[in-house]
């Protein structure tokens, strides 16, 4: 074990040479990057191996930048995780002081929002008792109500970025949802981000009401269709998800400003409660670098689509495998795997099983001899969602007051966008 941990505390230091003696402006951003790739590397089961190398990368982080107190509040809990009370208690003082944002939100990614079958794991405590609508089980479709976050972006603050028909993808998309003959969601419970609506803040804030909303008994859904960042020292997969104003010329531009994946796969293993989450990534759909930074291919990693799945009712659809691109076509008007994914979610009057949906969108994208293979994954088996499953709104469930909407949401230079 030793020599296993000495071989890795070597590989993280060759990792963070060249981090521990950069100084100036862009310490902190790219203190910021090892700290993105210390959650990367959290799972409800972490191995020692795991914990050592995560705790590792955070300790770089503080060197490089001591005010950054998401790095020693994360440190915090890698520390605790792995037993060293006293190094715990120490990090933790030091990120009250320094003011993380992760500790105010009291973000924990060990803790699963949702019992994961077969894994012993802290579940996430609910903020108030929640009865349970006897009508809604994991082997059947049915949903007390329905909650979707939609984001598209073609148009970026850096136009060397625009895509063709991301936003016209999400607008698509959140018109489904919203038609009553298919999706049967609420407009008001369906949140759409365009283009500059699309920042990395307001994109937290979204996640934020997200999860506060969806109750144990809901369907919550997320859309992306955005460029994807894989980092180039990083063979694990995607790093970041690049926003309307992500600055991606640089790396320090890109660790600072665009949204780390992290916060997605976070909000859907530790912060949503509901028992049926469906995940849909679009990402990359450049046939070329486009920047220094973000380059293709840069699709999900199998490593990534395990973590966001941890829990119960987890169901993640991909456009592309890790290594693919995922293209957009002038004659569909359409990327080409949300173009399919319309189609499919459409099936039986919209009410038809993901896995169906999946099922079909693979065969007609390798129907048209695109080169890039369509993945699925999901947490169980026994789970079922659709998408345009009518809401049962049981006089148990009206009776509930929904979650009130935390410090963030009460900014008054937040717009709602539930109107869009």
């Amino acid at each position: 074990m030793k020599a296993v941990l000495s071989l890795c505390a070597g590989i993280v230091c060759a990792m963070c040479i060249q981090a521990q003696v950069a100084r100036g402006p862009e310490a902190c951003a790219e203190s910021n990057d090892l700290v993105v790739r210390a959650l990367e590397i959290i799972s409800a089961q972490p191995t020692q191996n795991d914990l050592f190398t995560g705790l590792e990368l955070l300790k770089h982080a503080e060197q490089m930048c001591d005010e950054n107190g998401d790095a020693w509040y994360y440190r915090s809990l890698f520390e605790r995780k792995m037993g060293h009370a006293t190094q715990a208690d120490y990090a933790y003082r030091n990120a009250q002081r320094r003011g993380s944002e992760a500790l105010k939100q009291s973000e924990n990614p060990f803790r699963l929002a949702t019992p994961m079958r077969g894994v012993s794991a802290d579940a996430a405590p609910a903020p108030q008792q929640v009865p349970h609508d006897p009508r809604v089980t994991i082997d059947k479709p049915e949903v007390s109500q329905k909650w979707a976050l939609v984001i598209g972006i073609s148009a970026f603050r850096d136009a060397a970025l625009n895509l063709r028909f991301s936003t016209k993808d999400a607008d698509a998309f959140a018109a489904l949802l919203r038609d009553p003959q298919y999706g049967r969601f609420k407009p008001d419970h369906v949140h759409l981000l365009r283009d500059q609506e699309a920042t990395t803040e307001r994109i937290k804030r979204e996640l934020f009401w997200l999860a506060q909303s969806a109750g144990p008994d809901d369907l919550a859904v997320i859309y992306i269709a955005t460029h994807g960042s894989a980092h180039k020292e990083d063979p694990a997969g995607v790093s970041y998800i690049v926003t309307y104003d992500t600055d991606a010329t640089t790396d320090s531009g890109l660790y600072s400003t665009a949204l780390p994946m992290p916060e997605i796969s976070n909000a859907v293993r530790t912060r949503v409660r509901s028992e049926k989450v469906a995940v849909f990534l679009d990402t990359c759909h450049s046939a070329g670098a486009i920047s220094q930074t973000v380059t293709v291919p840069a699709s999900a990693s199998p490593a990534l689509l395990k973590r966001i799945r941890e829990g119960t009712g987890r169901v993640i659809m991909a456009a592309s495998q890790e290594e693919e691109s995922s293209f957009e076509d002038p004659r569909l008007g359409h990327g080409v795997f949300t173009y399919y994914l319309l189609q499919g979610l459409k099936q039986n009057a919209g009410n038809v099983r993901l896995a169906q949906v999946y099922d079909y969108v693979r065969a007609q994208v390798e129907k048209g001899g695109w080169k890039q293979h369509p993945v699925l994954s999901r947490s169980d088996d026994e789970s079922v969602i659709a998408l345009g499953v009518p809401q049962l709104l049981s006089q148990l469930h009206l009776a509930l007051p929904r979650y009130a909407p935390a410090r963030p949401f009460n900014d008054p230079l937040y717009s709602h966008p539930a109107s869009q």
